[in-house]
C-alpha cells in the first residue's frame, strides 16, 4: 500500500492526528517551541519514571502519590530523551490524536464526515488552550483516549442505528475493553472513577431495559474482570520488589487521609454543596472554551432526546465525575480536564443542527477547504488563548533553570536534593537519577518526610541542594550558596537557592 492509499484509508485518523499536532505544539510546554516544560507537576513524574527506569522502586525507594501506570508512561518518555520532554510531547500528540479521533466518530453518527472534519479543531482548541490543559502533561491529560471511548460506546448504546449494532457494541468484549480502561485510570489517579461509575450505571439501566436482570450479572463480572487485568502486573512487580505496603500507603492512604480533605472537611453538607456549585460556576467562566461544548450537550439534550434517562444521561455522567474530583476539597485548574469529554457529545448535537441546516451544501470541496481554515483559526487561537503564549520561543539560554544547571557537575555519580518545593526541573534538565526517597518536597504534608529532608541536609548526603521559597534551617553547616533566583511567574513571587557540599 502506497502513501496516497494509506492517506485515503486514514484520512479521518490523519486529520486528528494533524490537529494535535498543531494545536498540542502551540500549548504544550513539552513541545520543542517551549524552552523547558517547568511545570513542577510534570517533572516530578518524569523523575519518578526515571527513576523506574533505573531500576529503583516507585513509592519505596522513590515517593510520589500518583499511579504507576503514570510513571510508566514518563518512564518511557525518558527513554526517548533523558534530558527533556520530547519523549511526553510525542506521547501527548499520539493521546491527542486518540481523543480526537473517537470525537471525530462521535461527531460523524450524528452529521457526517464534512461536519466532522470542521468541528474537530474547533473541540481541539477549546479543549486544549483552555486553563484546565495548564502547561501540558497531567496525568488527566493522558486518560482523555479512554474517557473518549467510554463516552462514544455510551453515544452508541442510546443510539444505535439499528438492533444488529446494539448487540454488537454491547457484546462481552466491549464491557471487558472498558473495564481494562476502568483499571488503567484507576492506576493513573483513580479521582476520574467517578466518570466510570456513570458509565457502569447508565449501562446498567440500559441492559435491564433491553436483557434483563441476568445479563447485568454476567457483564458485570466481564467488566470487573477487566478491572482487574490491569492491576495484575503491578500487583506482581510490587510483590516481587517488596513494595506492596509502599504502593498501598503512597497511593491509597496518604492521598485519602492527607492529601484530600475528604475525611476531615467538617463543614455541613448544604456548605459542601454551596462550594461546589461556586466552584462550579468558575470553571465555567475560566474554561468556556470548552464548556460551551458542554452546555449544549445538556441543553440540546433535553430538547431533543425523547426519552427522559436519555434527557439526563450526560448530565448524570458528568455529575459524578465532577463530585468525586472535587468532594475532596481540591480545586487545581487541572483537576477539571476529565470534564472536557463532555464536550464530545455536545459537539455532536450541534453537529446534528449544522447537517440539518447546511444540508444543501454538500460539496466535499467546500467542506474541506472551510476544514483547512478552521484547524488554521485554530491553531492561532490556541496560540494566544492558552496559558503557556507569553512563555513560548523563549531562549532555554536566558533561562533560570539553565544557570543553575550550569554549575553542576556532569558526572555519573552527581547526586541533588530538591527542597522545599515540587521538583522544579534541575532533575530532568541534568539528567540526574535522584537517591533519596523523598526527592522533593511533596503536596502532601507528611511529617515524616520533613523529617527525613532535615536529615538529608544534615547529614550532607547529596552533592547539591535546591531549594524554594526559603532556605532551610542548618544547610550552612554542610553546604554553601553558589546561586539564587528570584522573579514573578504564575501570579505569585518565585525564589530558588542552589546550594553545593562544602
Amino acid at each position: 500500500m502506497n502513501l496516497k492509499e494509506l492517506s485515503k484509508r486514514h484520512y479521518e485518523t490523519l486529520w486528528c492526528f494533524f490537529t494535535s499536532l498543531f494545536i498540542l505544539t502551540f500549548t504544550t510546554r513539552s513541545s520543542i517551541l517551549f524552552p523547558y516544560n517547568n511545570w513542577d507537576d510534570v517533572n516530578s513524574y518524569f523523575t519518578m519514571g526515571k527513576g523506574l527506569m533505573n531500576g529503583m522502586v516507585i513509592y519505596r525507594d522513590l515517593y510520589d502519590q500518583k499511579g504507576p501506570f503514570l510513571y510508566l508512561l514518563y518512564g518511557i518518555g525518558y527513554l526517548i530523551s533523558h534530558k527533556s520532554f520530547f519523549g511526553i510531547y510525542i506521547f501527548e500528540i499520539i493521546a491527542g490524536t486518540i481523543f480526537l479521533a473517537f470525537a471525530f466518530k462521535l461527531i460523524k453518527r450524528h452529521s457526517s464526515t464534512s461536519v466532522a472534519l470542521v468541528l474537530i479543531p474547533l473541540v481541539a482548541a477549546g479543549v486544549y488552550s483552555s486553563r484546565s490543559f495548564y502547561w501540558g502533561g497531567a496525568a488527566e491529560e493522558f486518560c482523555l483516549p479512554m474517557l473518549a471511548y467510554t463516552i462514544y460506546i455510551i453515544d452508541i448504546f442510546m443510539h444505535p442505528k439499528d438492533a444488529k449494532e446494539y448487540d454488537r457494541i454491547s457484546d462481552s468484549r466491549t464491557y471487558l475493553i472498558v473495564g481494562i480502561l476502568t483499571g488503567i485510570t484507576a492506576l493513573v489517579k483513580y479521582t476520574m472513577m467517578g466518570f466510570f461509575f456513570g458509565f457502569a450505571v447508565i449501562s446498567i439501566c440500559l441492559i435491564i431495559y433491553r436483557k434483563g436482570f441476568v445479563e447485568v450479572l454476567r457483564k458485570a463480572l466481564i467488566y470487573i474482570l477487566g478491572i482487574v487485568i490491569p492491576f495484575i502486573p503491578w500487583l506482581i512487580y510490587f510483590a516481587i520488589t517488596g513494595g506492596l505496603d509502599d504502593w498501598y500507603r503512597c497511593y491509597i492512604y496518604n492521598n485519602l487521609f492527607f492529601y484530600s480533605n475528604i475525611t476531615a472537611d467538617s463543614i455541613s453538607l448544604y456548605e459542601k454543596i454551596y462550594k461546589l456549585a461556586k466552584l462550579q460556576y468558575w470553571l465555567i467562566l475560566d474554561n468556556f472554551e470548552y464548556f460551551v461544548w458542554i452546555i449544549a450537550c445538556f441543553i440540546l439534550a433535553l430538547i431533543f432526546e425523547i426519552k427522559a434517562a436519555k434527557k439526563i444521561a450526560y448530565l448524570f455522567m458528568y455529575a459524578s465525575t465532577f463530585f468525586v474530583i472535587f468532594y475532596g476539597g481540591g480545586t487545581l485548574p487541572y483537576y477539571s480536564i476529565p470534564l472536557m469529554v463532555f464536550a464530545l457529545p455536545g459537539a455532536a448535537y450541534v453537529a446534528d443542527i449544522f447537517q440539518k441546516a447546511y444540508i444543501k451544501y454538500n460539496k466535499r470541496v467546500l467542506w474541506c477547504n472551510t476544514a483547512v481554515l478552521v484547524i488554521a483559526l485554530s491553531a492561532v487561537f490556541a496560540k494566544y488563548n492558552c496559558l503557556s503564549a507569553d512563555y513560548l520561543l523563549q531562549s532555554r539560554q536566558d533561562h533560570w533553570l539553565t544557570r543553575m544547571a550550569s554549575h553542576i557537575e556532569e558526572a555519573p555519580d552527581t547526586t541533588l536534593l530538591n527542597v522545599g518545593c515540587l521538583d522544579v526541573g534541575l532533575y530532568t534538565i541534568t539528567g540526574i537519577v535522584p537517591t533519596c526517597e523523598y526527592f522533593q518536597t511533596n503536596g502532601i504534608a507528611l511529617p515524616t518526610m520533613f523529617e527525613e529532608q532535615s536529615r538529608y541536609i544534615k547529614e550532607g548526603l547529596t552533592e547539591y541542594v535546591i531549594a524554594g521559597e526559603m532556605e532551610p534551617d542548618g544547610i550552612h553547616q554542610k553546604y554553601e550558596l553558589i546561586d539564587s533566583v528570584s522573579f514573578y511567574d504564575n501570579s505569585y513571587d518565585q525564589v530558588y537557592y542552589l546550594y553545593k557540599l562544602k
